[in-house]
């Protein structure tokens, strides 16, 4: 019986499919009083933007998304805190439903005035495959030979010795029941 249950859990474990995902990543910026640092930022959406500021007066955070002129996003971070309080921050997560692959600007206001800008280039959260462009070589070609060929082979090998030991395995789990 227990041989049984191991080899249902062998099969179903080598049948299973492989999966490859990614979390969201956070980004941290620092608002000193002179500077933001750093002052771009290539990210990907679903990431998660935080706007630290270090000065001793507020400051808002502004996006135009769309390019109409209008401010899709506001976020105010207030002054400095000595304490465990998150007023000091501003939290922007990169939503794909609203924000898209492309270049944008997030003005740092101060005192109702430009104060700086940090650029951001976005790309897509892809959980897609994609293929290099033409041209592009992920590897050195090797001077003649068919690698097709050699995959193909080597995966035909990997497969043969996998059948060769589920029946070697279905084969012993009889004998023994038979005993």
């Amino acid at each position: 019986m227990h041989r049984k249950m191991l080899v249902a859990l062998l099969i179903i474990i080598l049948l299973m499919p492989i999966a490859a995902a990614h979390g969201a990543n956070t980004y941290s910026f620092i608002m000193r009083s002179q500077a933001i640092q750093p002052e771009s930022a290539q990210v990907t959406q679903n990431d998660t933007l935080i706007f630290h500021n270090t000065a001793e007066h507020n400051r808002s955070l502004l996006v135009d998304l769309d390019g109409d002129g209008i401010d899709d996003v506001v976020c105010d971070a207030g002054p400095s805190a000595e304490s465990n309080s998150t007023e000091d921050e501003c939290w922007i997560w990169l939503d794909p439903s609203n924000w898209t692959e492309g270049q944008y600007v997030v003005r740092v206001m101060e005192n109702g005035s430009l104060w700086q800008t940090v650029e951001l280039l976005i790309g897509l959260d892809n959980h897609t495959e994609t293929l290099p462009s033409n041209g592009y070589v992920l590897e050195p070609r090797p001077q003649g030979g068919n690698k097709g060929a050699e995959s193909v082979l080597l995966s035909t090998a990997i497969l043969l010795a996998g059948a060769s030991v589920f029946v070697w395995v279905i084969r012993n789990v009889k004998g023994d029941e038979e005993e």
